[in-house]
Parts: C-alpha cells; structure tokens; sequence
C-alpha cells in the first residue's frame, strides 16, 4: 500500500505550514462592518506577526474608520494556484497606533511596515512609491484572531463524503 503525504490528503496546516504560507506575498481579503450592517471586503497587504495579523490602512480610509466603529472583522489568504491552500481568520481589530508619520512610528510599526515593504514593494517601483509615500499618515491596525480555519489543499475533507 502506497503511503499518501499531506498534501495529497489535504487537511488543516499545521504550525509551521501556517507560518511558511502567511510569510507569502499573498493578498488579504479583509472583512469588515459598515455602519449599515452591510460587510465591506478590501483586499490589503498583511504582515503575520506574533499570531497576530497587521495591516497599514491611510488615514482617510473608510475601512479603517470601519474598523474604529466595530471591531469585528473576518479574512482569508489564499492561493490560486497549486494546492488552493487557504487560511480564513475571525477576529478582533483595532487601530493600535496612528494616524501617524513614519517620524512618530514606533518600533513594532517600524518591523511590521519592513517586512510589508520587503515583501510588496522589493522592486524599484516599490521602493520608490515607499519612500514617495513615507510621510503621509497611516494607521497600524492589529487584528488577533478568534478562529483560525486553514486547508492544505488535496483530497476533500471527510465531511464531505457521505
């Protein structure tokens, strides 16, 4: 009998599969609460840092201010290719620090706005449109999450089979 790995078996990520697939360059698809009750979905760059995730919103964004006024916000990262392996969050938000300018920046802001730099903006281009944009305020919002859901991609889960 030959032995199938975890991918082909799919499943939840472990630790360290979670760790490795949110260090991607992915794109986040954040949820969040209008005032009206209607969700409002954006999609945002995202560092996963300490089991939390971190986003860097302008100062003006309506998300943000979402945000401010309801705290509850949901997520998924995933793949669109190879093993369509995903990670799906529910959470708490808040603005932790801002709006502010990179000079009054602390050192937690500063870490997690290098690593989104290096990872979003390692080109020329990028590079450049970081420091064009440096000075202009922004919010570091901190999300730590309730649930988390993942799928390593591979066969169905169980559940779905009768």
């Amino acid at each position: 009998m030959q032995e199938t790995s975890n991918e082909e078996r799919g499943g939840p990520l472990n630790h360290v599969e979670l760790d490795e697939f949110l260090a991607g360059s992915r794109i986040c698809r954040l949820a969040c609460v209008k005032p009206d009750g209607w969700p409002y979905v954006i999609p945002v760059w995202y560092v996963w840092h300490e089991q939390k995730m971190y986003f860097i919103g302008r100062e003006r964004s309506a998300w943000v201010e979402f945000i401010r006024n309801d705290p509850r916000v949901s997520l998924v990262v995933d793949e669109e290719v190879e093993r369509h392996r995903r990670v799906q969050m529910t959470g708490w938000a808040r603005v932790v620090e801002g709006p502010t300018t990179l000079s009054g920046r602390s050192e937690r802001w500063r870490t997690i706005a290098a690593k989104m730099t290096s990872r979003y903006m390692a080109d020329e281009r990028g590079q450049a449109y970081a420091k064009l944009t440096a000075e202009r305020p922004r919010c570091l919002i901190e999300m730590v999450p309730e649930e988390i859901i993942t799928w390593r991609g591979g066969a169905w889960h169980p559940k779905y089979y009768r």
